[in-house]
């Protein structure tokens, strides 16, 4: 269950983090939201599994925000992989409910922004880190990821970094940076 939650001490003492863990576990320790297929990774390999995770992430969100009192303007959600995928389709779906979106080595695919309706979406700040070495999501599918949301009216931040499907230290500073700017 480490995978992100490793990253809460380089979060300000007064965030509160939480980590959300997927379902389904994979090869090295890891987890995955959906039913992985390497043959077709510029599509979701699953929809319906990430349509059913995206409900409950906003789900998970709105419990902590009740039970733990948060600060409903400073909810952020970050996802790496498929959980950048994941947090950006849960932003489409639901920017009301977010103050920002950080989506690290992940994509959306193109197709599905036909889907969004783009109400509210001018107001969600989005964050995209990606290296440009990426073997396992080729950083072309994060820059179509981020052509197709400023079609819908959004303004990613994009980064492309020197490095392969990992968070660099110089992505880190700069999401962090881009964090404590928001919050």
């Amino acid at each position: 269950m480490q995978d992100l939650f490793g990253l809460s001490p380089v979060f300000d003492k007064d965030w509160t983090c939480i980590s959300l863990q997927a379902s389904i576990p994979v090869q090295y320790n890891g987890w995955a939201w959906a039913e992985l297929d390497f043959e077709n990774i510029g599509k979701l390999p699953k929809p319906e599994q990430m349509e059913n995770h995206q409900i409950q992430v906003i789900d998970s969100i709105n419990k902590c925000v009740e039970d733990l009192h948060l600060d409903t303007e400073r909810v952020n959600l970050l996802g790496f992989s498929q959980g950048a995928s994941l947090s950006i389709y849960s932003g489409l779906l639901n920017p009301d409910k977010l103050n920002s979106v950080v989506a690290l080595s992940g994509f959306f695919p193109i197709e599905r922004l036909d889907d969004i309706n783009g109400k509210g979406l001018e107001k969600l700040d989005l964050f995209m880190g990606h290296g440009k070495l990426d073997p396992v999501v080729p950083i072309n599918l994060g820059q179509h990821t981020r052509d197709g949301l400023i079609k819908l009216g959004m303004k990613p931040s994009f980064h492309e970094y020197d490095s392969e499907h990992t968070i660099s230290h110089d992505c880190l500073k700069e999401f962090m940076d881009w964090l404590k700017e928001r919050n």
